[in-house]
């Protein structure tokens, strides 16, 4: 983490270390310079090399120096000042950082080396160092803007563990859903692969698939179990649930549903009449393409008398609409059954007749096989369930 503004602060007052040694070299020359004075005379050669900019050897004259007073404070800032030039000669490397901590060894209130190791450590982004070295030099210097940073570290470290935390949550409750999600699905294929269509139908009108479906809100989501490809897409075998209580079980091609598959919706409201609705042909594009067949099977308690319980339309499906010639069978409540042939384009049935039907708004569009009753249409397009809009 950068933290700029300190950083500027950091220089300036690096800036006044700088300074405070110059001022400290001439007291030095002051106040031991003479000719029968050892203490002097070594803080003068090792002032020549501060000026010198030879920090190395500045640092052993004032040591030699310190030997002889090793109480003496002024002589221990001179050696830290020393260290904080010589490891700012030395840019971010370690050797720099050791040089500071020399700094700090001599004058643990040196907040220039305090400074000057956050700042290599910040540079580095090791966020660890940098509070160690913050917290050592605010315990010892007080200085708040070393705190204020640490703060601000341990604040971002919190709300990154929150969002961590969070994320690792939504992460295990979508992995437990989709556990539960493959559990449902295993049980369908089995279902589909090794029992008939009425245990499929018992079995997607339960609690459990029925809220599994109600969990996706648009077309282009499906939960999927079966056979995929390297790359991880579907393809082979499998079953898929869709929206609005739609279940498909078939083949699978670079991810859509292409090949023979069987289509089936059998849980409705409590009113309608529809009990399930079930296409059973060919698919390309992820729609019913080709010949295939749509069965509705209706409640005998919820038509009219003269209703069907049963019908098949068989023909050619073009993205889930009748196209071509349609064939209708269908079984009558009273136990009868009757049959039609009409033609449609693109999902609208083609009028047959311009005899009147008898039902306004509607147009026969064929007779029975035995030419007793009509087949009409409004116009509205016809096809597969899930796919007419």
């Amino acid at each position: 983490m950068k933290n700029t503004a300190v950083f500027i602060v950091v220089e300036i007052i690096i800036g006044i270390a700088i300074m405070a040694g110059v001022w400290s070299a001439v007291y030095y020359a002051g106040a031991y310079s003479s000719e029968d004075n050892r203490m002097g005379s070594i803080i003068l050669a090792g002032n020549v090399h501060m000026e010198e900019q030879e920090y190395k050897e500045a640092i052993e004259k004032y040591d030699e120096a310190l030997e002889l007073d090793p109480e003496n404070g002024e002589i221990k800032d001179a050696i830290a000042h020393a260290y904080v030039q010589l490891g700012s000669s030395l840019g971010n490397s370690d050797e720099a950082i050791t040089a500071y901590e020399q700094a700090i060894a001599y004058d643990n209130d040196n907040r220039s080396a305090y400074w000057a190791i956050y700042n290599i450590y910040n540079g580095r982004g090791n966020e660890d160092a940098v509070i160690e070295i913050l917290n050592r030099g605010y315990a010892e210097t007080r200085d708040e803007n070393m705190q204020i940073i640490v703060d601000n570290i341990q604040i971002e470290r919190a709300r990154l563990a929150a969002e961590e935390e969070a994320r690792l949550k939504e992460e295990a409750e979508r992995e437990a859903e989709e556990a539960a999600q493959t559990a449902l699905l295993s049980r369908l294929y089995q279902c589909f692969s090794e029992e008939g269509i009425d245990s499929v139908k018992e079995l997607i009108r339960g609690e459990e698939f029925i809220a599994l479906t109600d969990e996706i809100v648009n077309r282009e989501t499906s939960f999927y179990y079966g056979d995929r490809a390297v790359d991880g897409t579907r393809s082979g075998k499998g079953v898929a649930a869709y929206m609005d209580g739609y279940y498909y079980y078939g083949d699978f091609e670079n991810d859509v549903r292409s090949g023979k598959g069987i289509w089936i919706r059998a849980a409705y409201s409590d009113s309608s009449a529809l009990g399930s609705m079930i296409y059973e042909g060919e698919w390309a594009e992820d729609e019913p393409n080709g010949s295939g067949s749509v069965t509705s099977n209706y409640y005998a308690d919820r038509i009219s008398a003269g209703g069907m319980t049963k019908q098949v339309i068989s023909g050619v499906y073009k993205n889930g609409l009748e196209n071509g010639t349609m064939t209708l069978t269908g079984t009558l409540r009273s136990g009868g059954s009757v049959k039609y042939k009409y033609r449609a384009s693109e999902g609208v049935a083609v009028k047959a007749s311009d005899e009147d039907s008898g039902v306004s708004g509607q147009y026969i569009i064929a007779k029975s096989s035995d030419e007793s009753s009509n087949l009409t249409s409004d116009g509205s397009k016809r096809g597969v369930g899930g796919f007419v809009d």
